[in-house]
């Protein structure tokens, strides 16, 4: 087993992504970390792709999923919670102008879809994988199926407009039509665009995707999935946070608690030998709900100091 502290890896990344099963508490971690490095003098980003998790109820206050919001009590940090339904909103313009290129290219079946509002949203997560405004932009990802699919979706429009685009171009140049030049070069901005943002995902010196999971069967099955999944797009996963473990000093005869724990040192054994090699902080199960400032300040010392 592989322990350590996470300060220089996360310290040395500007992407920082939280994944794993749903009720793990990635949340938790994300919010603490940002809070940690905002703390720490870094200029941070906390953005929230899951719809479902509630910033604001983590943080005590009202985050906007429109505009980035100023956290309160925290120099250097700032909060967005990305709302699919809203980012169509934020985003109609330029989607509207990417739809008409599609359509226009490909054909009207490409925007007669029920998702443009995962698109929306998606797109909005390809923008701040472009930021320069931050010292860190730190992704508390929605439970990890609905991840993949959001990791997924730059390698898909990527690989299918550079398709299109090329069967489009030498159909032209069969039929001797004249290409409309700048609607072509819009979108190979487009593909460009979530090129970068694959590149980002995939470069590990700039990326870190880290697995949060409870020392239970079946997060560990999921964990074991999920890096085998992001695998596929070049991910590694570098880091596991295996949460809500419970320190053996509070057992004091109580034979629930001692059952239970004897239940978690089963899975952390069975943690560290599937995944050797791999960063590795436990974290206790704390005595009261971790949410306000205060208390992720706790969590963040406990992963970053100790």
């Amino acid at each position: 087993m592989q322990k350590t502290n996470l300060k220089e890896l996360i310290k040395d990344r500007k992407f920082l992504f939280f994944g794993g099963k749903g009720g793990v508490g990635k949340t938790t971690m994300a919010a603490a970390t940002a809070i940690w490095l905002a703390d720490n003098d870094q200029d941070t980003l906390i953005v929230a792709t899951d719809p479902t998790v509630s910033l604001s109820a983590t943080y005590e206050q009202k985050i906007s999923a429109t505009d980035i919001t100023k956290i309160d009590l925290v120099e250097n940090l700032c909060g967005l919670s990305i709302n699919p339904k809203k980012a169509t909103g934020v985003f109609q313009g330029r989607l509207e102008g990417m739809m008409q290129n599609f359509t226009s290219v490909f054909g009207s079946d490409v925007v007669s879809t029920p998702c443009a509002e995962e698109m929306a949203a998606f797109d909005q997560f390809v923008s701040f994988l472009q930021d320069s405004n931050y010292d860190h932009v730190v992704f508390d990802t929605a439970p990890t199926g609905h991840t993949l699919r959001e990791l997924s979706m730059p390698f898909d429009w990527s690989g299918y407009m550079a398709t299109q685009i090329k069967n489009r171009t030498e159909l032209s140049a069969t039929l001797g039509l004249t290409e409309n030049e700048e609607m072509l070069e819009n979108l190979e901005n487009e593909k460009k665009r979530y090129d970068n943002a694959v590149k980002s995902l995939s470069d590990e010196q700039i990326s870190a995707f880290n697995l949060v999971l409870l020392p239970e069967m079946l997060p560990i099955e999921e964990t074991a999935r999920a890096i085998e999944d992001l695998a596929r797009f070049g991910i590694h996963v570098p880091t596991l946070i295996v949460n809500e473990v419970i320190p053996p000093e509070v057992l004091d005869g109580n034979w629930f608690l001692e059952k239970r724990r004897a239940t978690q040192e089963k899975y952390l054994q069975e943690i560290d030998d599937r995944f050797k090699g791999k960063l590795q902080k436990d974290v206790p199960l704390f005595e009261t709900d971790i949410y306000g400032v205060e208390n992720l300040r706790k969590v963040g010392e406990f992963l970053y100091e100790q």
